[in-house]
């Protein structure tokens, strides 16, 4: 986890300039409340889960007075992050959390029991972490990118989010991309149903002229079947004994549903079989295989059997042009993936630490940009009066002269000013608040909000 470590020495007589950059240290005003795979099971997921997304933004928002707002919602975890005032984050942790308690009307004890929070730079690199990947239960899957990104845009839409929120979610998009382009944080298959669709693009080659029936519409079926579909075979067919199962599964993935009484009919003609059944016997038998193999005229029989028990009779494995894999051979390939993504996970961290870094450091510099325009502008009208006069004094010129006087006097302050406005930007990167201060007191500076 990154530290970014501060200098805490300020200057007796603090001031608004000392006071923002003494809280970026903490990302001013990020605060992140949170229930997640970690610590919740999937109903109690769904139980605080809000209904009406929207309209549950909108009210918290209001009722907790704060100032943008984001939640995602995906199957592992329920999310809010916030921009409040830092003054107000103990009474708006408090309000939040009771808010989206009430919200989904769950039990006080049950309910903080599970709940985890952060804020400030804690929850900026949760954020990071979370849109990189290694947040998920399947370290580096791509999907969490895309659902950070989406709950972002929706809240976008809504008007709910402002700056910082816009700063935090853009650096950590950026960042989670990254982070799988320069890594293999998310090669590799490492659910069964990616580990078979990879598995049949390794001994079939590319799916897009081959023919697979899935046998089973269930939880299985349905991740092998959509890991399928992205790869776009030519056609995905869909058994089940429930035949509206059937039917469901093939409209999601754009395949054709096949009565489970007939599956006979179709065997002849795939490339591929994915079992993936609950039924406690053999669905494809030795004598079953055997035909299907007698009419298939020596054409080769890829069987993945997923099922647990086994679905595939043992003895089909011994028929001549039928090649057999199993669950455990599949698990042996995605331990092995997830094995390689785990020895990536430092190589994102690094890349996460790096960002964090350069993002304190434009946040820094913009800190001391309203004393660096203050001072400018002060500077500018100085210039302008002084010119005024000058050019009074002169007389008439041709605009040729008027502008040489123009342009040198410009050049004059802006070379007086140039090493004064690159002090103060390192000044701020350093930390050292006394310089910041020492230079808005000589030059009587006032920024937004200060009387």
């Amino acid at each position: 986890m990154v530290t970014i470590r501060r200098q805490r020495t300020l200057p007796n007589k603090s001031s608004k300039a000392v006071e923002q950059l003494e809280q970026l240290g903490e990302i001013e005003g990020i605060f992140n409340l949170r229930f997640t795979y970690k610590k919740a099971t999937v109903p109690f997921l769904n139980a605080v889960t809000f209904k009406d997304r929207r309209k549950a933004q909108a009210k918290i928002r209001a009722l907790c007075n704060l100032k943008e707002l984001v939640v995602l919602q995906t199957c592992n975890r329920v999310e809010i992050f916030a921009a409040i005032n830092p003054s107000e984050s103990c009474r708006a942790y408090d309000s939040m959390a009771e808010c989206w308690r009430r919200e989904v009307k769950q039990n006080p004890t049950v309910f903080y029991a599970g709940l985890e929070s952060s804020s400030g730079l804690e929850a900026l690199i949760h954020l990071f972490r979370l849109a990189s990947g290694l947040e998920s239960m399947i370290v580096g899957e791509d999907q969490i990118l895309g659902q950070v990104q989406d709950a972002f845009n929706e809240s976008e839409k809504l008007g709910v989010v402002g700056p910082i929120l816009r700063r935090a979610f853009d650096s950590a998009i950026k960042t989670g991309t990254e982070a799988r382009n320069r890594t293999g944080l998310n090669k590799g298959a490492v659910s069964i149903g990616s580990a078979a669709a990879n598995l049949l693009e390794q001994l079939l080659g590319n799916l897009e002229d081959k023919k697979i029936i899935v046998i089973g519409a269930g939880k299985t079926g349905i991740l092998v079947g959509k890991a399928l579909a992205v790869r776009k075979p030519n056609v995905i067919y869909v058994a089940n004994r429930t035949y509206q199962m059937g039917v469901r599964l093939a409209k999601m993935l754009d395949g054709q549903a096949v009565r489970f009484d007939r599956i006979r009919s179709y065997l002849a003609d795939v490339d591929a079989v994915i079992v993936a059944t609950a039924a406690p016997h053999a669905v494809l038998t030795e004598g079953l295989v055997a035909e299907t193999l007698r009419r298939r005229g020596g054409k080769k029989l890829l069987i993945i059997d997923l099922s647990h028990p086994r679905n595939v009779e043992e003895k089909v494995k011994a028929l001549p042009n039928v090649d057999v894999r199993n669950i455990d051979d599949l698990r042996g390939i995605a331990d092995k993936n997830l094995k390689m993504r785990l020895a990536e996970v430092k190589n994102a961290e690094n890349i996460i630490d790096s960002e964090l870094k350069r993002l304190e450091v434009q946040l820094k510099c913009e800190q001391v940009e309203p004393i660096i325009s203050a001072i400018c502008n002060m500077a500018e009208d100085v210039r302008q009066k002084e010119l005024a006069k000058a050019l009074k004094k002169i007389g008439e010129l041709d605009q040729d002269q008027r502008r040489v006087i123009e342009v040198m006097t410009r050049l004059m302050v802006e070379r007086v000013l140039i090493r004064l406005i690159d002090k103060l930007r390192k000044a701020a990167i350093a930390g050292n608040y006394q310089i910041v201060s020492t230079a808005q007191e000589l030059f009587d500076t006032k920024l937004e909000g200060e009387a």
